[in-house]
């Protein structure tokens, strides 16, 4: 029978219920830290302060000092993360707002037991169809890219309601144009953020001199990023705040929120504070501040993993009820539901809500185990790959060998879910090695899109590095049934050459 090794990444668990990386970078930020602190805050009272660890590695008086947490100074960071990592995709998403808006509708109606269609009809006195601003609204040739925006009919629908609508009162019209003025500001954002990185580049159309003189010029053109969306951020973290409004403001809220979902990107908050985890003797704000974040991400994951469906059927379900011969399972995710559902060892590659890391002795291992000799202040194991420390210590890199020693016994390799992005080149390296130096086959599960199976080819090998395109196979499966016409994807891998 064939061996196989399995790599899930978020994808995996869509199906199950789990929100998007977007829509939990959000929610993380509209979690209460209140009994994250107060895990911290048991943490400190249960340290030894008669301990070398306590005398050398704690300030003075820490017992007593406060406890620290991050506000909404911090979304600077992630809008800049944003519009700088996803420029193309925000500019995208909003240019299709009709599509998102479209998928908000039925929500609506659900929520509030209306017909949003039949009212704005009967608010505007027109369909949502016979409501357009694209002859009347463009932006300068700067940002003409941004111009399909306009060709949106619930876009203009916002905007015909901010403009005309006799019912609003002064705070409702007030409110639904700062959410039209946010969803400018990310996209302009954007488009700044790429016509800026253009002109870094290319601030001369011709440069016979080639002086080192030129060089810098291109860094003056800077985004504003308090201007660039975080408006739209500090206007979804006021999610009590929107009980009693008119149904085209909690719609508008609805498709700014998923457009938010789909792009945001946080990783540099954490790439940025991981390193105060080690100075808590001069950085203690800081050290705290990343500390409660971390068990704040980690009872959201529990919370989302207790939340569940039970009920629904995704790839975990499938595989445990399959005859394949699993040689390691692993994955990126961070939640305890597959080992749940598979009753099997999993490889947690990038940390877990039941893992957790000691960055005064840069170990990892249970609460249990680090607690067993000395108390010390520890984190939940989540976001390894935003910090070089975890990765050194001895237990990672066990993990990883093993991860690598087990795949190569294996067959094939077989990916669901997991982008292969930039930032997972920990693993993308190990994957790349199997691929071209063992001569692995990796299949990829995926859904169907209208994107050609050898263009897909190219992409995941050039997000891999790898050589041996060839040993890159696809099952592509309907994403509802997770089936190949009939069949699940698990039959059709264990069929395969």
């Amino acid at each position: 029978m064939k061996k196989v090794g399995f790599l899930f990444g978020a994808g995996a668990e869509f199906a199950y219920g789990m929100p998007s990386g977007g829509k939990f970078a959000l929610d993380i930020f509209r979690q209460d830290p209140s009994n994250a602190k107060e895990v911290f805050r048991k943490m400190r009272d249960e340290i030894d302060n008669s301990t070398m660890y306590a005398s050398r590695w704690l300030p003075e008086n820490y017992q007593n000092n406060n406890i620290h947490v991050f506000g909404e100074r911090v979304f600077d960071t992630i809008i800049k993360d944003t519009v700088g990592n996803n420029r193309e995709q925000v500019i995208n998403k909003i240019n299709e707002f009709d599509d998102v808006a479209t998928a908000a509708v039925p929500v609506i109606n659900s929520r509030l037991g209306i017909d949003l269609v039949k009212m704005i009809e009967e608010d505007l006195g027109r369909t949502v169809e016979n409501i357009n601003i694209n002859q009347k609204l463009r932006y300068s040739k700067f940002f003409d890219e941004g111009n399909n925006l306009f060709m949106n009919n619930y876009f203009a629908v916002l905007l015909e309601y901010y403009r005309v609508y006799p019912e609003f009162s002064i705070k409702e019209r007030k409110e639904l144009g700062e959410i039209i003025k946010a969803i400018f500001q990310l996209q302009l954002g954007a488009m700044s953020e790429k016509l800026s990185r253009t002109l870094e580049d290319n601030i001369f159309e011709k440069d016979d001199l080639e002086l080192d003189i030129f060089d810098d010029l291109g860094g003056n053109l800077n985004v504003n990023y308090e201007t660039a969306g975080v408006k739209g951020l500090e206007l979804l973290a006021q999610v009590e705040e929107r009980q009693e409004k008119h149904p085209i403001i909690k719609f508008a809220y609805e498709v700014i929120e998923r457009i938010y979902s789909d792009v945001l990107d946080y990783k540099s908050l954490i790439d940025s504070n991981w390193h105060y985890l080690y100075n808590p003797l001069t950085e203690w704000a800081k050290f705290c501040r990343i500390s409660v974040f971390l068990y704040t991400v980690q009872e959201y994951i529990r919370e989302q993993g207790q939340n569940l469906d039970k009920s629904k059927r995704g790839y975990y379900h499938d595989l445990s009820n399959s005859d394949i011969d699993k040689t390691v399972i692993a994955t990126t995710n961070y939640n305890s539901f597959i080992k749940e559902v598979l009753n099997d060892d999993v490889v947690f590659l990038n940390g877990g809500v039941d893992e957790y890391y000691d960055p005064y002795l840069n170990a990892i291992g249970s609460k249990e185990e680090l607690n067993s000799k000395e108390r010390h202040f520890i984190v939940p194991l989540i976001f390894t790959q935003s910090g070089t420390k975890p990765m050194t210590s001895i237990d990672m890199a066990k993990k990883y060998v093993d991860f690598y020693d087990r795949l190569r016994e294996s067959d094939c390799i077989c990916s669901i879910g997991f982008g292969f992005n930039y930032d997972d080149e920990h693993i993308n390296g190990i994957i790349r090695t199997l691929i071209d130096k063992e001569n692995k086959l990796l299949y990829i599960v995926d859904v169907e899109s209208e994107k050609d199976e050898n263009d897909k080819r190219k992409d995941y090998a050039r997000k891999l590095k790898v050589t041996k395109t060839n040993n890159i196979k696809f099952i592509t499966v309907n994403k509802a049934t997770r089936k190949v016409e009939d069949r699940l994807w698990v039959d059709i891998l264990m069929d395969s050459n």
